[in-house]
């Protein structure tokens, strides 16, 4: 199998469809006999591309300017790989593959992924017809994929809303790399934020009002009724965080909660393990939703339980009662008295804990997404 991997969201750029892209490129260049990657140019992409085990074509132009640039480029490079399949990581490049197959007649397949806010944002103002247009185009492309791989059931269900018949979807989980994310000591930086053995609940997330970190300052109080050492760590960096300080110094717990900015990702396994609770009770405001949830796993590979809601693909990275615990959205005393069910049961914490990290190790890597993907591809391009 010959592979184009075209997408818009890479690394040096950070998100999780930058993961996602990264990690199913890195591992289908070892599944097939050749694999190439288009992407938008970053002024450190050197140091990203220096890495890869494949070529990577940088393009002019940041989303949405990206599905333009390609036009030019994307068939020579299909012709001159040879390509089998047109993987895009995103519907919003996918105009240029069926424009290429329709001119050029390449035999490639079109396969697509989908994470969950692209299947429902629409940039267009309102009422303006060019919002109508813009939902035409993408549900004329959406028709076009040959196969699409969602993220999560969620996922799917958005495309089914479309109209996409069953037979074209195919969910294909995220994963995360447990030889990354794995257990390590975080005394020294407990020791460093001046927590010694106080019971930590942490955040890390884009600081937006969809994460629902207000949900957790919300139920702070009611936790620290019954754990009264308790404090809550929040990683990240984003608009949100004035009124997040200010919330949660008018709910008398600014002294318990520590703002942390942005964190290393080589750095985040300390943080993770270091946490009696990783918690992200994300709500639903569409077209932001949370198609999976990378994090949950990238907690539960380092040992840690998690606690999420059941909102879009959440419940595709939590297995309720058995990794963590879901709740539902926009209530905070629900999200107490789950974060208090584990932080006065550590028997419990380390069950949930250790069967969040073996369920990752068994199942959940990239590498159990990548041969899935890849199994899916072998088929279509036989069939």
């Amino acid at each position: 199998m010959r592979l184009l991997f075209v997408t818009q969201d890479f690394p040096p750029d950070r998100g999780g469809i930058q993961t996602y892209s990264w990690a199913m490129a890195q591992r289908l260049a070892r599944r097939t006999e050749a694999l190439e990657v288009i992407a938008p140019r970053h002024p450190e992409a050197a140091s990203v591309d220096s890495q890869a085990s494949f070529p990577i074509t940088r393009l002019p132009g940041r989303p949405p300017l990206l599905p333009f640039s390609l036009l030019p480029l994307l068939p020579f490079r299909a012709r001159s790989l040879k390509a089998d399949v047109a993987f895009h990581a995103q519907w919003q490049t996918v105009g240029a593959s069926v424009l290429s197959r329709a001119v050029f007649g390449w035999p490639y397949r079109i396969v697509c992924a989908a994470h969950g806010r692209e299947l429902l944002l629409n940039p267009a103002p309102p009422a303006s017809g060019l919002d109508t247009e813009y939902d035409r185009l993408r549900q004329f492309l959406l028709q076009q994929v040959d196969t699409f791989l969602p993220v999560s059931q969620y996922t799917a269900d958005l495309l089914r809303d479309r109209a996409i018949p069953d037979h074209r979807i195919h969910v294909v989980p995220n994963g995360t790399d447990p030889e990354r994310f794995q257990p390590r000591d975080g005394t020294s930086l407990r020791r460093h934020f001046g927590l010694s053995d106080r019971p930590l609940l942490f955040t890390a997330s884009r600081l937006v009002p969809r994460k629902g970190i207000d949900t957790v300052l919300r139920g702070l109080p009611t936790i620290a009724d019954q754990c009264p050492e308790v404090a809550y760590m929040v990683a990240g960096t984003g608009p949100d965080r004035d009124r997040l300080e200010a919330l949660a110094k008018d709910l008398g717990i600014r002294d318990r909660v520590q703002f942390v900015g942005d964190v290393d990702r080589n750095r985040l396994p300390l943080f993770y393990s270091a946490a009696d609770l990783f918690v992200m009770p994300a709500r639903e405001d569409p077209p932001d939703v949370e198609g999976f949830g990378l994090v949950f796993l990238e907690a539960n590979a380092c040992g840690t339980p998690v606690l999420g809601t059941r909102t879009g693909g959440i419940p595709d990275a939590i297995q309720d009662g058995e990794t963590g615990l879901l709740v539902p959205p926009n209530a905070p005393h629900a999200v107490a008295a789950a974060a208090i069910r584990v932080l006065t049961d550590p028997d419990r914490a380390a069950t949930l804990g250790r069967q969040g990290r073996r369920r990752v190790v068994d199942e959940a890597r990239w590498n159990h997404a990548a041969d899935r993907v890849h199994t899916l591809l072998a088929h279509e391009t036989a069939s």
